[in-house]
């Protein structure tokens, strides 16, 4: 995935190289489709791409659920301005251990 393309473009040019396939006479299956997906996020969605690999069985996982769970993911992380780990007012959050010694002071 580029720098600057967003999740939808990605899985549009996913989607396309299916369409070819299909031209071809073969099939992308989704399983495939879904690897190449999971392989090609930003650092940002890896911990949706850890839940994926953990909890579903990538050979059955349909590639608009993998698109869909990915996205909802990124959503919430851009909503919650958090999507570099910083919160959206531009600081750092804190751990909760560091959070306890900042409120002795």
């Amino acid at each position: 995935m580029a720098s600057g393309e967003t999740l939808d473009e990605f899985a549009g040019k996913l989607g396309a190289m299916a369409a070819r396939f299909a031209g071809l006479g073969s099939t992308l299956e989704d399983a495939a489709m879904v690897k190449k997906l999971l392989d090609c996020v930003p650092d940002r969605l890896y911990a949706a791409v850890a839940e994926m690999e953990q909890f579903c069985n990538l050979e059955t996982l349909l590639f608009d659920d993998a698109r869909g769970r990915l996205k909802a993911f990124d959503e919430r992380l851009r909503r919650r301005g958090q999507a570099d780990g910083r919160r959206a007012d531009g600081q750092l959050m804190y751990t909760a251990e560091q959070w306890r010694a900042r409120e002795r002071c």
